[in-house]
């Protein structure tokens, strides 16, 4: 297992990083995880503790892919020029600071979301092909 820090971006002298957590693939099938799910964590002492998502977190009020997936695809169909993320988000009322990883990996191969760094205003555009 091995934690890994990537950066996301740099503006002007600044670097944005995230943290990721390599699991070897038998613990994940050990486990029963599937690609997409819902995870929580907790700190323990010295440790993090990371498990699937209660159910009780799951009927907050979540969105799940789909909904996501469509409420994203029917946005960028209107906005073919595209939009950022805190547009996307504003416009669609989003509650998350930043979009699920692996949820925007899966638009790509789904609906064919194409990113694209906005080399002027350093910001990242969305849009979908035209032929979704």
């Amino acid at each position: 297992m091995k934690l890994q820090r990537q950066v996301t971006r740099v503006v002007e002298d600044k670097e944005y990083a995230k943290w990721v957590i390599t699991i070897p693939p038998e613990q994940i099938e050990s486990l029963g995880w599937k690609e997409g799910e819902e995870l929580e964590s907790r700190l323990g002492k010295n440790s993090l503790i990371i498990k699937k998502a209660s159910l009780k977190n799951k009927d907050s009020g979540k969105m799940t892919y789909e909904e996501f997936k469509n409420a994203i695809l029917n946005l960028l169909r209107t906005e073919p020029q595209g939009l950022s993320w805190m547009e996307i988000k504003k416009r669609l009322n989003l509650p998350q600071k930043v979009p699920n990883n692996l949820w925007v990996k899966m638009m790509e191969r789904d609906i064919g979301l194409v990113r694209h760094l906005n080399h002027k205003t350093s910001k990242t555009i969305w849009r979908v092909e035209s032929t979704v």
